[in-house]
């Protein structure tokens, strides 16, 4: 049986933080959603660390045996999917909202996840 990787895990981690388990409704709220990072009064800086510090294991995982400087954006491409697809959820919350700071903080700790395996990988 082959082993499953961490990062495949961790994107069930991320849906599980992510979902709107209080609030749900059948109607999409566009009108929550900030589409541009870092414009949302209601973000706080522990919101911003959360999330960075929430993805960087992501990265860690994904860029391990990868190579290059290619690992830092597949990792970071990687993190905004998966945030991408965490946000969509919370459309349909009302007590939530879906954010581009969201995205934008995910693909930072995941591409310094990244990072950092490069570095213990010296490649």
């Amino acid at each position: 049986m082959r082993r499953v990787p961490l990062w495949w895990w961790w994107i069930a981690v991320v849906w599980l933080v992510s979902a709107p388990w209080l609030g749900f409704t059948s109607t999409p709220q566009w009108s929550r959603v900030h589409w541009i990072p870092f414009t949302d009064p209601e973000d706080k800086p522990r919101d911003f660390i959360f999330n960075v510090v929430l993805f960087v294991p992501f990265g860690i995982s994904f860029a391990r045996g990868r190579r290059g400087t290619r690992r830092l954006v597949e990792s970071g491409t990687a993190a905004a999917l998966v945030s991408l697809s965490a946000e969509a959820t919370q459309l349909f919350a009302k007590l939530r909202n879906p954010s581009a700071t969201d995205v934008t903080t995910a693909i930072a700790g995941s591409v310094l996840g990244a990072a950092f395996m490069a570095w213990v990988e010296r490649d």
